[in-house]
């Protein structure tokens, strides 16, 4: 250090070491304060980490006990709440619409079939409290998920719930599945059974089109009604008209919007708009992964709809937002199975409730009001509404009907009532009635006369029953020679040109109803008789509007019928009127009119499709068709009979069965030298007679097998004789078949009813004294003592034996012996009916001109042998009950139905009517 010239000092140099011992210094000291930071801030850090255990700590014990409250607090309200809960559940969606799959009751079938189900349940709450939600009065649901498995599962649950809770028919499930998923698979074997109830699943956009175009239809009709009786929405409706015939319809589309295109996209959102009001519920699984086509807006549809969505297995609805609920799992395959076999069970079983036939009927203070300008009757309901048939012949022009339906769903019924309706409402001087069956049936059989009452439906002119279709034939025939004989009439009362025209009176004709049921037998051979029927149908309901003649034609099916592939329009286009009841598609298109299927909709059985406009869908009318209960018909019938003062009985026609001795004599009386050989296929009552006087050829000769025909075509010939003769003739009854017992009751009836009538009668019933009796007879026409008016009746004559032998004691053979009775007998007042089993037979018996008699009535018996006789362009079906007349005077052979013979409770009414 140096001075400093003021006395101070200054610093001098310093050296190095000093310097060094300096930094050493400063670095202890800055080593001593970083130590003391680094154990300040560990301290501190510490405290820290500590405070901070302690405050997790004190947190867990505050989560814990919140979390102990809240759960306490959850269980106490879920205690309370969730009884609560599942009583709504069960009231909402009541028996197996929220009852899970694995509970035992769904293999119990108590509960199938409770009630329809507005809520239905999709899944539940973790304390097993069911969740369901509203469907089938909403417009439906849009179903999303995280897995399209996920929602096609919770569909086909919803689905499988739905038809097993509600009652059967009141439910029908359509669907929709584009990409072949087959989850309605699962309700198979209600498909199968009852597809109007689960119709097979529509795969193709056109498939669809037809479901949504039946249903638009089904939505019009819907609003229209629900217009008429003033109810907003379809369950007010069922509500009050209790119908159950009109089933609430649940679409099922798989996939949305895959396979929808534009025009089944323009009916589907124009039905889901109005679905909730009108019973008509979507079910929509939407695939936001498919691609729509161009012009259809999948958001148009979703948003009518309410959402569903299902994620990581839970299902959340609108009504519970944010309350996800755990997803049912599927349905067992045989569970379901079983349920839909239960569902058919009580399908199979169900029926409507019935109109009474009496409720249709009008006071009857009104009954047999004179006819104005229509025939007009009720023949059920349409809700409130009487379903009304109006036979009118202009404004508008309502002539005739068509009736169809499948085979027991109510077609005779129906016919019974409009029938039974007509006639208590007009008088049967204003109304005459020609019913033919061709089916078979007996229903018609009860309005005719029969031996265990007395009386019959009066307005019946002609009955058929079992009609066959040469009768068929004849009643068309009538019924157009009748037009003829009308417009003679209307020509005599100014040339008027409708029959309503006419004033009422005697003078004007009478209204005429001909019912042709199952009318398309007689158009389906290929014959000359299906072309004159079908010529003769088309005439008369083209040209019997205006003459009064009313034709209802009913069927099963007209489908295949040859004769009407042709003239179908020019028929059909002259019925305005169509039912069809309960059918399939094609015939339901058939009877009312293509595209028109709704007859195949209809559920039960007398449920029926009115329609008054060709058919036309737009103008259906569904309607209930009263019960013609049969001891309410047969008592109206009595009363009508009474009233009317009738004794005129209708001509009726059997298939199959033989003519009645008593139903003629009720009507003719026998006339001297015209017996009666049967009764024509025809309209007329008069039978067929033949000319016997007393010159050769006279007699006949009946041919072919069958010994009751046989005895009956004998037994008409002598009875009528004896009836109209003024000298009782005598009889010789000649038996062959040795009193076989088959006839044994009608011979016994036969000679009572001669010997009643005064006549005398010889009978030969051993084959020993057939030869003497014939040598005898033969004897008295030779000598000219036959005595007056005789005939003989021979009975079996082919089995009589050893008839071509010369006889012991004489020197010819009784059958020469026979043949000169027949030729030469009856010049002497001998006249021969008598019965061969073939041809062959009787022209051995008779010599080959066998004995010159002309007329033959061949039964059963081989074609060749007719035509020997008739000519070879002659055909003969050799039906039981019929006869083919020969006489050589007409061009033409006839066939006749033979009488039966008589029966012993026949003699005395026979009696009683020939002595009038």
């Amino acid at each position: 250090m140096t001075e400093a010239p003021d006395g101070g000092t200054t610093p001098g140099p310093v050296s190095p070491e000093v310097l060094e011992a300096r930094i050493r210094g400063l670095q202890h000291a800055l080593a001593q304060l970083l130590d003391n930071a680094h154990q300040l801030t560990r301290g501190e850090h510490q405290r820290a980490v500590q405070l901070h255990r302690q405050l997790q700590e004190q947190t867990a014990i505050a989560r814990r006990e919140s979390s102990g409250l809240v759960e306490a607090a959850t269980a106490e309200a879920l205690s309370t709440a969730e009884p609560a809960a599942r009583l709504l559940a069960d009231r909402l969606a009541p028996g197996l619409a929220s009852i899970p799959p694995n509970d035992a009751r769904w293999r119990s079938r108590q509960l199938v079939g409770a009630g329809i189900p507005s809520y239905v349940r999709v899944g539940e709450l973790d304390a097993g409290t069911p969740v369901v939600a509203p469907l089938l009065q909403t417009n439906g649901w849009r179903v999303t998920a995280d897995r399209p498995e996920a929602a096609r599962q919770l569909l086909q649950s919803t689905a499988l719930r739905l038809i097993a809770a509600a009652e059967p028919f009141r439910l029908r499930i359509d669907s929709f599945d584009p990409r072949l998923t087959g989850m309605m698979g699962l309700l198979g074997h209600l498909t199968t059974k009852y597809p109007q109830l689960v119709p097979r699943a529509t795969h193709t956009a056109e498939q669809l089109h037809s479901v949504l175009s039946s249903l638009v239809d089904v939505s019009s009709l819907r609003a229209s009604r629900q217009a008429q009786l003033g109810h907003k929405r379809f369950e007010e409706l069922i509500r009050e008209t209790g119908r159950v015939t009109d089933p609430y319809r649940l679409i099922v589309l798989f996939d949305y919007p895959a396979g929808i295109d534009t025009l089944a996209q323009r009916d589907l959102l124009r039905l889901a708009a109005t679905g909730g009001e009108r019973g008509i519920c979507f079910l929509v699984h939407h695939d936001p992964a498919m691609a729509a086509e161009s012009d259809v807006d999948a958001r148009q549809l979703l948003d009518l709809l309410a959402p569903v969505s299902v994620t990581n297995g839970k299902v959340e609805v609108s009504q519970l937002a944010n309350v996800p609920a755990e997803l049912d799992p599927p349905f067992e395959a045989n569970v379901a199975t079983g349920i839909c076999d239960v569902v058919a069970e009580l399908a199979e079983i169900a029926v409507l409730p019935t109109i009474d036939f009496e409720r249709t009927l009008p006071d009857r203070s009104t009954w047999w009001q004179p006819v104005k300008d229509e025939l007009s009757t009720v023949i059920g309901y349409d809700d409130r509404t009487p379903a009304l048939i109006r036979l009118r012949s202009g404004n508008p022009a309502l002539p005739h009907v068509l009736v169809g339906g499948a085979v027991g769903q109510g077609k005779s019924n129906l016919l019974l009532v409009m029938i039974h309706g007509l006639a208590a409402r007009y008088a049967p001087d204003d109304l005459e009635m020609y019913l033919l069956d061709f089916k078979h049936g007996v229903e018609f059989s009860a309005l005719g006369p029969a031996a265990e009452r007395e009386h019959w439906l009066p307005h019946v002119r002609v009955l058929g029953i079992h009609s066959d279709r040469a009768f068929g034939l004849a009643v068309l025939r009538h019924l157009s020679d009748e037009l003829a004989r009308r417009s003679e009439i209307f020509k005599g009362h100014g040339n008027v040109a409708d029959i309503a025209e006419l004033a009422p009176g005697p003078e004007r004709p009478p209204r005429i109803l001909a019912v042709l049921d199952e009318f398309q037998v007689l158009l389906e051979d290929d014959d000359e008789l299906a072309d004159e029927a079908a010529r003769l149908l088309e005439r008369l309901v083209r040209l019997g509007r205006a003459y009064g003649v009313h034709v209802v034609l009913a069927t099963q099916t007209i489908e295949g019928v040859k004769r009407l592939s042709t003239r179908r329009d020019s028929i059909f286009g002259q019925v305005p009127y169509r039912i069809a009841l309960k059918t399939t598609p094609a015939d339901s298109q058939a009877i009312l009119r293509t595209a028109n299927t709704a007859a195949a909709e209809l559920q039960f059985r007398g449920e029926a499709v009115l329609n008054a406009n060709f058919g036309s869908p737009d103008d259906n009318q569904h309607v209930l068709v009263s019960f013609a209960d049969k001891p309410v018909l047969d008592d109206l019938r009595h009363e009508l009979w009474q009233r009317s003062g009738t004794t005129r009985a209708p001509r009726v026609f059997h298939l199959a069965e033989p003519a009645r001795l008593t139903d003629t004599a009720t009507a003719v009386k026998a006339e001297l030298g015209r017996p009666w050989m049967g009764l024509p296929i025809a309209v007329t009552e008069e039978p067929v007679a033949i000319e016997v006087q007393p010159e050769p050829g006279a007699g006949v000769l009946v041919l072919g097998d069958g010994p009751a025909d046989a005895l009956g075509v004998l037994t008409a010939l002598a009875v009528s004789a004896a009836a109209a003769a003024a000298v009782p003739p005598r009889f010789v009854f000649l038996d062959g078949t040795a009193s076989a017992p088959a006839v044994a009751e009608g011979k016994g009836a036969l000679i009572q009813v001669l010997r009643s009538l005064g006549c005398e009668v010889e009978t030969v019933d051993k084959h020993g004294d057939v030869a003497p009796r014939l040598f005898a007879l033969r004897d008295m026409v030779k000598d000219g003592r036959v005595g007056g008016t005789t005939y003989l009746l021979g009975f079996g004559l082919h089995a009589v034996p050893k008839m071509q032998v010369h006889a012991e004691g004489f020197f010819e053979s009784p059958a020469n012996a026979l043949q000169e009775i027949v030729r030469d007998g009856p010049t002497q007042g001998l006249v021969t009916f008598g019965w061969w089993n073939r041809l062959h037979v009787c022209t051995e018996q008779l010599g080959y001109g066998r004995a010159n008699v002309a007329t033959h009535l061949f039964l059963r018996h081989p074609q060749e042998g007719v035509r020997a006789v008739a000519g070879p362009l002659v055909r003969w079906a050799s039906e039981p009950h019929r006869g083919l007349l020969w006489d050589g005077l007409h061009p033409e052979a006839q066939v006749v139905v033979p009488y039966a013979p008589l029966r012993v409770d026949e003699v005395d009414r026979y009696l009683e009517l020939v002595r009038r």
